[in-house]
């Protein structure tokens, strides 16, 4: 039976009534401080539950934009690091040619065959820059897009270069065909280093002019890698400036959807208290207006 079925004073049916409504508070102040939440759904308050909402899905789908943004560093930076790789190589077959042309002849072939071992490490080392299967040194025709938002416009696109030896030895710097084989024509020179008769001036002469211009041009080659490189690395800088961006804008979103949503405990706590002291109020009171019905009561005895 339901105290609606009984006959109650206006005292206890009030005080009943204000017992009620605080039990209902205390419920829920008590799910505030457990779940940490003042807005837990639309029922709670619609307009600071649907800005919460907004903040944070948009907070959720910039953070997975920026996973994109972390792996497009990884990318170029594997490739950066190639390139590093590439320059020495060249740097090292620099050495060798200006090397040669005090030794011997036995030296000078086996010179020749580490600058030809050296040409064909240059084309493994591009084949081997691949990140998650993408190689941005061996093709013009690869490509890095990274996008910064869900706006179409909001990316960077970083365009692959072709470093494969036949390619920076022949464009870049020297006009032999035979880049990559095992033949230092694809230097510029006529023949063998081991060829040249050192005995002879007009040998010696013509083994220096193509030592010379190898030498100038594989510079122009080490310059030509160190541009590409240099545009790489500032690609690389761009997407490092725009990942901190996201990460900063990712926290100030959540942020702002917390503000509207998290309930402050302290309040909560002091809430919880003077609501329980009202509660204790409220039941003497209750039994305050019981007892007023039973002195009436006693009347009739």
């Amino acid at each position: 039976m339901s105290y609606n079925d009984i006959s109650l004073s206006a005292s206890s049916r009030t005080n009943l009534l204000t017992l009620q409504n605080t039990a209902s508070l205390i419920a829920r102040t008590q799910d505030r401080l457990s779940s940490g939440l003042a807005v837990k759904s639309a029922t709670d308050d619609a307009v600071k539950y649907f800005q919460a909402k907004s903040l944070s899905s948009r907070s959720k789908d910039l953070t997975e934009r920026k996973d994109s943004i972390n792996q497009g560093v990884s990318a170029l930076d594997a490739a950066l690091k190639a390139t590093d790789g590439i320059e020495t190589m060249l740097q090292s077959i620099k050495g060798k040619l200006d090397a040669s042309r005090s030794q011997t002849a036995t030296d000078r072939k086996a010179t020749q065959k580490q600058i030809n071992e050296l040409i064909s490490q240059l084309d493994k080392l591009v084949d081997d820059a691949s990140y998650q299967g993408l190689n941005l040194l061996n093709s013009t025709g690869s490509k890095l897009v990274v996008r910064f938002s869900e706006k179409s416009t909001s990316k960077l696109t970083v365009n692959g270069v072709d470093l494969n030896a036949n390619k920076i030895l022949s464009a870049g710097a020297f006009a032999a065909s035979s880049v990559g084989s095992t033949n230092v024509t694809a230097l510029g020179f006529t023949q063998g280093l081991s060829a040249y008769l050192f005995s002879n001036p007009n040998e010696v002469a013509s083994f220096n002019n193509r030592t010379d211009a190898a030498i100038l041009k594989i510079e122009a080659t080490i310059n030509s890698v160190r541009a590409k490189a240099a545009t790489m690395a500032t690609n690389s800088d761009i997407l490092k400036v725009r990942l901190d961006f996201t990460s900063e804008y990712t926290n100030v979103l959540q942020a702002g959807a917390d503000k509207l949503t998290l309930a402050d405990l302290n309040s909560e706590g002091a809430n919880l208290l003077a609501l329980q002291t009202r509660q204790q109020i409220g039941i003497q009171a209750l039994s305050f207006a019981g007892q007023s019905e039973q002195g009436v009561l006693s009347l009739f005895r």
